[in-house]
């Protein structure tokens, strides 16, 4: 019996934390310059969102999702741009973590810019440059 009430209390828990789990957000951004156009493919291991592109300073794309539990939730996409696509880079845009409980609310922005691909985590602070393109 009282493995029984653990069970039903676990089952509770988890299924009324999801319900009131924030979705999570990976933003991307095109800060490459007038005229440029960023490439990007993103993908986790349930979902491809296909080749997509984006003008300078257009609308940023978010991708909107829920950490699953027990699986890991990943997101990774690849970025290309200039000339013939030649500047690349294959980036983990967010990864959950080992948790049993899932994380609520994240949020990854991610911006092109010539000099490289920029990164924060909260809205209101400056990106900062964490990768440098790789060209073919």
């Amino acid at each position: 019996m009282n493995n029984l009430l653990f069970l039903v209390l676990v089952l509770i828990k988890y299924f009324v934390v999801n319900q009131a789990c924030k979705q999570n957000n990976v933003v991307i951004l095109n800060e490459l310059g007038p005229g440029r156009v960023l490439e990007y493919h993103c993908r986790s291991k349930d979902d491809d969102l296909g080749v997509k592109k984006m003008n300078f300073n257009g609308p940023p794309y978010t991708i909107r999702f829920r950490d699953e539990i027990p699986n890991l939730t990943r997101w990774a996409c690849i970025f290309r741009q200039g000339p013939s696509n030649e500047y690349s880079f294959d980036v983990e845009v967010y990864k959950a973590g080992e948790r049993l409980i899932p994380r609520c609310g994240q949020l990854r922005i991610w911006a092109a810019r010539l000099d490289g691909i920029y990164f924060a985590r909260k809205a209101n602070t400056p990106l900062v440059r964490a990768l440098s393109w790789n060209k073919k």
